[in-house]
């Protein structure tokens, strides 16, 4: 075989082992790409589906808190009737069926006349512990006077003042903190020569409290 035909055959096998080994490599290339492809398709399938479970499970945990909260709502109704004695302005209004009512004090030695709403019981009113979800005060005492206890922590800010009407009865309103412990809502109400106190121990009463102030009625 002569040079010409050798360099031919070697130049051939060359180009041939060339092309294999670009061919191999290619291929390789396309299965790395082609698991890379899978691998980062089923991560971010599997991210999707995770996060598509969280919304879920969010959806339905948002909707049973609503159910329940309506449901909750709805079980207070119908409301029942508070009527104070006539000699302390018959005092009234309506408050939920769900919560207990306790009169501490039913101004009969001419005193002050206290009574104190909760949910389901009326935790003991000794004590300065215990919380409540309302209370009804009618105080001896004239307006200004009652007010005016208020005012060292109005002047510091502890305390806002609101002038209000609830069911057309002209009110003031305190919301704050009265002690380091205690945070909620007082009304004061000028009923003859007293004072109606209508309070609330915790923000977390604040919407019945409010609905019950919606409904306070009195005799001049």
């Amino acid at each position: 075989m002569n040079k010409k035909s050798r360099k031919f055959q070697q130049g051939s096998a060359s180009g041939w082992m060339i092309a294999a080994i670009c061919g191999i490599t290619l291929f390789l290339v396309a299965t790395a790409l082609s698991v890379w492809l899978l691998i980062s398709y089923t991560e971010q399938k599997s991210d999707v589906d995770g996060k598509v479970r969280l919304a879920v499970a969010a959806a339905v945990k948002k909707q049973s808190e609503e159910d329940e909260a309506k449901f909750q709502e709805s079980y207070k109704n119908p409301r029942i009737e508070f009527v104070g004695p006539s000699e302390y302005g018959r005092v009234s209004f309506m408050y939920p069926k769900t919560w207990s009512v306790y009169v501490d004090k039913d101004g009969s030695d001419r005193g002050d006349y206290a009574a104190y709403l909760h949910p389901i019981s009326v935790p003991p009113v000794s004590g300065t512990s215990n919380r409540f979800a309302m209370r009804l005060e009618i105080l001896n005492k004239s307006f200004d006077d009652t007010l005016k206890q208020y005012e060292s922590q109005l002047k510091k800010g502890e305390l806002k003042s609101s002038n209000v009407e609830y069911n057309g009865i002209a009110s003031t309103r305190l919301d704050g903190a009265f002690t380091k412990e205690l945070r909620g809502s007082v009304v004061l109400m000028k009923v003859r020569d007293k004072t109606i106190r209508l309070s609330t121990d915790a923000d977390t009463f604040r919407p019945d409290f409010d609905a019950v102030l919606a409904t306070v009625d009195f005799e001049e």
